[in-house]
C-alpha cells in the first residue's frame, strides 16, 4: 500500500535494513527506483534526519539514522504496515477465544528492530488458552508470542514490574484495549 510512492518506497529499503550502508545506486535498486528518485530521497531524508551520510573515498554511504525519532516512527510504520498485511491480529482473536488484547512490544514496537529481530506479541485472554499460531510461514523472522490469562497479566503486573511497565509504555495496542492494572 505505502510503497507506491517513491520517497516512501526509499525509506521503506533503507529503514529495512538499518545496520547496512547504501550507496545512491544500491538504494535505487533495493528500493526499485531510478537513481535520480533514489538520489532526491536521500536528500530528503538527510534533511530530516532519517538518513545519515559518511563519505568513504569518492563513494557517499547512506544509513538509517534510528537516533532520530522521525526515522523509528517511520519504521514503526512499516513495522505495523507488515503486521497488518498478514492479518496477525485478526488470525490471533479468531484462534483464542475471549482475548482481551494483543499487543506488539520489543524492538518491532520500538523501531529499533534490524532484519534479524524477532516480532514479540502479548495476548491476554479471558481464560488460558493454548493454541497452534503457526506463523513459521507468514515473516521471513521468529515471532515470540506470549498468551497468559487476564488473572496471570495481573499476577506478572505484581511480580514483573520492569516488565508490565515496558510492555503498557512501549507497546502498541493491535486489538482491544491496553490491559492496564490498577
Amino acid at each position: 500500500m505505502l510503497e507506491k510512492y517513491a520517497l516512501i518506497k526509499a525509506i521503506q529499503a533503507l529503514t529495512a535494513k538499518p545496520a547496512k550502508s547504501f550507496s545512491v545506486r544500491g538504494l535505487a535498486a533495493e528500493a526499485r527506483l531510478s537513481p535520480g528518485a533514489a538520489r532526491t530521497a536521500l536528500d530528503f531524508m538527510r534533511k530530516k534526519g532519517i538518513a545519515s551520510l559518511k563519505v568513504v573515498g569518492k563513494t557517499f554511504q547512506y544509513r538509517a539514522n534510528l537516533e532520530s525519532p522521525f526515522c523509528r516512527q517511520w519504521k514503526i510504520l512499516f513495522n505495523l504496515e507488515e503486521l497488518v498485511d498478514a492479518k496477525i491480529a485478526e488470525e490471533i482473536a479468531n484462534k483464542i477465544p475471549q482475548v482481551h488484547c494483543i499487543l506488539l512490544y520489543g524492538s518491532f514496537a520500538k523501531g529499533t528492530n534490524d532484519e534479524k529481530s524477532d516480532i514479540d506479541l502479548l495476548v491476554v485472554a479471558q481464560g488460558k488458552s493454548k493454541a497452534d499460531l503457526g506463523f513459521a510461514n507468514k515473516f521471513k523472522r521468529e515471532a515470540n508470542i506470549s498468551i497468559l490469562s487476564l488473572q496471570e497479566w495481573k499476577r506478572k503486573a505484581l511480580e514483573d514490574k520492569v516488565f508490565y511497565e515496558n510492555v503498557i509504555y512501549d507497546s502498541i495496542v493491535l486489538h482491544g484495549e491496553r490491559p492496564v492494572v490498577l
